[in-house]
């Protein structure tokens, strides 16, 4: 795994579950997670580093990210059972992991991780833009 641990995982989950639900497939564990991360990695491209955060030799970890990381790779597990069905609480907290990204990625929740950067190393910045058009006069 790149960026999460097994610790991880069954902080959220008994380890007899996700190893029955990649049993089958040694490598189960490390694809979801790539997965996951290549969503996260979607979300936080605009504002953060990705490169930097997820450096497969020293990535940077942060609680939040660990946490939204840990909820979408288990869904990606649990995903593969026979019956293709999940649990109700599963897929809450995919939802949540997913909504959380989104939050991330329209700024209403930053996290402390390296901030994207242009070719001078200035730090990127969304643009504003707006109308100052006030026709009442009306503040």
């Amino acid at each position: 795994m790149i960026y999460l641990t097994n610790d991880d995982l069954k902080a959220d989950s008994i380890q007899r579950y996700i190893d029955e639900s990649t049993a089958d497939y040694t490598d189960a564990i490390d694809k979801a997670e790539e997965k996951a991360i290549s969503l996260a990695k979607t979300y936080l491209s605009g504002r953060y580093d990705v490169a930097t955060i997820f450096d497969e030799d020293s990535p940077v970890i942060d609680g939040l990210l660990v946490d939204i990381l840990v909820k979408i790779t288990l869904h990606k597990i649990f995903g593969r059972n026979a019956a293709r069905r999940l649990p109700t609480d599963i897929k809450e907290e995919y939802d949540w992991a997913v909504a959380t990204l989104e939050k991330i990625n329209s700024g209403k929740l930053t996290i402390q991780l390296p901030k994207a950067t242009d070719e001078s190393g200035n730090t990127k910045s969304t643009s504003m833009f707006g109308s100052n058009r006030n026709d009442n006069y009306f503040i």
